[in-house]
């Protein structure tokens, strides 16, 4: 999961960077840009085609509040550690 994450962070930091020197270059080649938006989607449909039960854990988490959430919270972070080693 952690891979995934990053992976998806890079990319969509890659789509900014470009994005951004586009708007300032002013130049008309979106073809870097583009398929840079093509990665960036790959990265997020492979993160949301496996979520972490974690993920469950912590939406369910929101229903409730104080130390309940907090403990909610706490087990999704404890699968998280599981998962990641």
């Amino acid at each position: 999961m952690k891979q995934k994450l990053e992976t998806l962070a890079c990319r969509a930091e890659r789509v900014t960077a470009l994005a951004t020197a586009l708007a300032e270059s002013g130049s008309q080649d979106h073809s870097a840009l583009l398929e840079a938006i093509i990665e960036y989607r790959a990265a997020v449909v492979a993160y949301m085609a496996h979520p972490s039960v974690s993920n469950y854990v912590r939406k369910d988490a929101l229903q409730y509040t104080g130390e309940t959430r907090a403990a909610i919270e706490r087990i999704a972070d404890l699968i998280d550690k599981l998962n990641s080693t």
